[in-house]
């Protein structure tokens, strides 16, 4: 699979993880830019950001999250599963502020600067996560997997987690597009 980054396995992404990191860097660089320019033209303010991904997009988008600097108005992940999550996870257990975010990524993902930022904004960004327990692309471990891996106390991520029984390897409607319409309309995005 290779549509943000090449994966050799969904079954076990952890298998020839050195085959992510370029597609990775380069499309958490392009998420990154575009979140910059939309603040630095003063038009959008880093609140009205919602990040979005759904499988593979989620995958990217979360480590986009991460390795930003703003906190943004919320993150949705759908279906989706953390690339090098057993590195962000060694590195958050045995560092007691956000230093280990930019540690990964500058020596991992060779991301030069990332998640520079002081007060570390971007982990305070709510995130809410999705996934169907019958989903046959993305298995819903991995999913797990990435909901515990934001929680780590070190991260102090505030992760809400759904999951649905079924619904395979989307969001199942309307339970869960009523799920992310009341996420955003708990962040006052949506005032119908």
């Amino acid at each position: 699979m290779d549509e943000w980054f090449d994966v050799y396995s969904l079954t076990d992404p952890n298998t020839q993880e050195e085959l992510q990191v370029e597609g990775l860097r380069d499309s958490i660089s392009y998420i990154l830019e575009i979140i910059r320019k939309e603040v630095e033209v003063g038009l959008v303010p880093p609140s009205n950001i919602v990040l979005l991904g759904i499988s593979q997009g989620c995958a990217t988008a979360v480590h986009a999250l991460l390795a930003g600097q703003y906190r943004l108005g919320g993150f949705i992940g759908i279906a989706g599963w953390m690339p090098f999550r057993r590195q962000m996870v060694d590195l958050a257990g045995s560092r007691k502020d956000g230093a280990c975010l930019s540690k990964f990524y500058d020596d991992t993902l060779g991301l030069t600067g990332a998640s520079q930022s002081n007060s570390q904004d971007n982990v305070t960004t709510p995130v809410l996560l999705c996934h169907c327990a019958d989903d046959d692309v993305v298995n819903v471990e991995l999913g797990h997997q990435l909901r515990d891996a934001l929680m780590i106390s070190n991260l102090d991520i505030n992760v809400t987690y759904k999951e649905f029984v079924s619904g395979g390897h989307w969001i199942p409607g309307p339970d869960g597009f009523d799920t992310i319409v009341d996420f955003l309309r708990n962040r006052a995005f949506i005032s119908c």
